[in-house]
């Protein structure tokens, strides 16, 4: 049933999209592809573990002599004569019919296909190279099963990587993402082990948390701990290099390009950067203002920093070098920001922002607290709030002031103000500060009507507005100020001045670039149309099109012929 669910969503999404794009939909023939390569999946999968399992008891038998039981040998080899006989016979029938139509290669069921392929034997391949990596160097138990998947699942990578089609980069990204988290785990495990190693060998006396080293410091032991995290580390980086920097990185921007290196790779590292650096801080500071944290040794007080200074080693890489990858972003161009850059700095500002806006808030919930007591069941340590309120503020207030400053630099100006990132962080700030103020008045409006009609409006009740009122004092003035802002943003750009919607309708080659390029063209919504009749096109130059939309105003229809010459014909919309 879920398997039916899963098909029905991904048959949806597509048919959607496509009637989005202004596309023809011929549910019949997706509903053939989409079935028809799900088939192919499922063969090449149950003949991929079959041979697995088969290739796997015969490395039994040479490493110890022993084959198993008949059982699990018959379902391998009946998994490779059955499904591997229908395999060979679909693919036959569908190479027949890709040869007689070049539409069946660049359709979206057969790149989903490839995407679906490409990802279960990336995982397979992960997943058995930890283990015969950790087998060889660490002392893992031999596994059988994981050194056979090794060169069955490489060699079905290599041949679809082989076969027509195109990778939806969506495709590309999402395994990038996946292996730069695995391979940022395990940098971490291994930095965080040689930072403990390093802080236990330096401290005159061993830790007695069950995790140290237990006065052993030698350089042999810290490797016998070690080496178990080499082997994820090489497995995920190798699928991190193919994915992302032999294939995704090159890809021309688009949306899904830039979102990936602003969200996962700058915003990631910025986020793990600020945590890092909060739990440096809220450790010293704890342990100046925080009597208890003075009770034990400073040893294993300050023990928790090997952990602090990982995550700011692995935030500061990310960011340092997903920051490289934002076009524009560090090096400014001289026809001025583009919405990437605007994305990236409005990023940081409002991490910044978050977090000195929460270390407000407990800041002043601490003075309320002096002035409207708490109940006598408040056992709260007032340090302990006082360290976490001075870490936030000194944490994002200056990376929300270095941030905005950048910003602020540029307002004014037409393209600043009106553009789209620019209106949603303003409003989105804006929006949230103003809810919590409001949600804080209701919050007080119902304490107080609660207690009169109830009869039980004392000191108590009055003392239990320090909260909704702390919420109030950090977020009105932010909510006034970024208000202010938007509404002087608005007032700056004239009505006329502000892009109308139009629709390019593009019918050509497959031409990533100049559909991009199209694209970025503000107010601008491109229809691409694969014209089937070139088999061998021209290269395109988009400044041709770009002059020609900057110039027009209404609707376009852009016809690419194959020796690269461009038509632009202005449509009524």
């Amino acid at each position: 049933m879920e398997f039916i669910l899963v098909v029905a969503l991904v048959f949806g999404i597509i048919v959607y999209r496509r009637r989005a794009a202004g596309e023809r939909v011929d549910v019949g023939l997706m509903a053939r592809r989409l079935f028809e390569f799900g088939f192919l999946f499922g063969l090449v999968v149950a003949t991929a573990i079959g041979t697995t399992g088969a290739l796997g008891r015969l490395l039994d038998v040479v490493e110890d002599g022993r084959g198993g039981d008949p059982e699990g040998l018959a379902i391998w080899l009946s998994l490779v004569i059955v499904a591997g006989a229908a395999l060979v016979g679909l693919s036959l029938w569908l190479r027949r019919r890709f040869r007689l139509s070049e539409s069946e290669a660049g359709s979206g069921g057969w790149s989903f296909y490839l995407s679906a392929v490409d990802l279960a034997s990336t995982g397979m391949l992960v997943g058995s190279s930890i283990m015969v990596i950790g087998w060889l160097i660490d002392g893992w138990s031999f596994d059988s099963w994981a050194l056979a998947a090794l060169p069955v699942w490489f060699a079905v990578s290599v041949v679809h990587w082989r076969l027509p089609g195109t990778r939806r980069l969506i495709h590309l990204l999402f395994a990038s993402g996946a292996a730069l988290a695995g391979m940022a785990f395990s940098t971490a495990m291994i930095v965080e082990h040689l930072l403990r190693w390093a802080y236990e060998g330096i401290t005159p006396d061993p830790l007695s948390l069950g995790h140290g080293y237990g006065g052993d410091t030698s350089w042999a032991n810290s490797w016998d701990g070690l080496r178990g995290s080499i082997g994820p580390l090489l497995a995920f980086g190798v699928a991190w290099w193919w994915f992302w920097w032999r294939n995704a990185r090159k890809s021309a921007r688009s949306p899904e390009r830039d979102g990936y290196v602003l969200v996962v790779g700058v915003l990631g590292g910025l986020a793990t950067t600020v945590v890092a650096a909060a739990g440096v801080l809220h450790t010293v500071l704890s342990w100046l203002l925080v009597a208890s944290s003075r009770e034990g040794p400073a040893v294993e007080h300050f023990d928790v920093m090997t952990i602090y200074a990982t995550l700011l080693v692995i935030g500061l890489g990310l960011w340092a070098y997903h920051r490289r990858e934002v076009p524009y972003a560090v090096a400014r161009q001289a026809e001025g920001r583009d919405e990437v850059a605007r994305l990236y700095d409005h990023l940081e500002a409002g991490v910044g922002l978050v977090a000195s806006t929460v270390g407000l808030a407990v800041l002043l919930g601490i003075v309320l607290n002096e002035v409207l007591p708490a109940p006598d069941d408040w056992d709260v340590d007032v340090g302990e709030l006082v360290t976490f309120a001075l870490t936030m503020l000194l944490v994002g207030g200056p990376i929300w002031n270095r941030a905005w400053r950048r910003i602020q630099a540029h307002a004014g100006s037409l393209a600043e103000e009106a553009s789209a990132v620019r209106r949603v962080y303003l409003f989105s700030v804006f929006g949230a500060t103003a809810l919590v103020v409001l949600g804080s008045v209701l919050a007080m409006v119902y304490m107080v009507l609660f207690g009169v009609l109830d009869g039980s409006l004392d000191g108590d009740s009055v003392a239990g507005f320090r909260i909704p009122l702390a919420l109030i004092g950090a977020t009105a003035g932010v909510s006034v100020y970024h208000g202010r802002v938007l509404r002087s943003g608005l007032r700056s750009v004239p009505t006329s001045s502000r892009p109308s919607s139009r629709t390019v309708t593009l019918v050509g080659p497959a031409a990533s670039a100049l559909v991009s390029a199209i694209g970025e063209v503000p107010g601008v919504r491109v229809v691409h149309h694969r014209r089937l009749d070139l088999t061998d096109p021209a290269e395109v130059d988009p400044e041709v099109v770009l002059e020609a939309l900057r110039s027009g105003t209404g609707d376009m229809v852009v016809v690419v012929a194959g020796d690269g010459s461009i038509e632009v014909v202005p449509v009524a919309g």
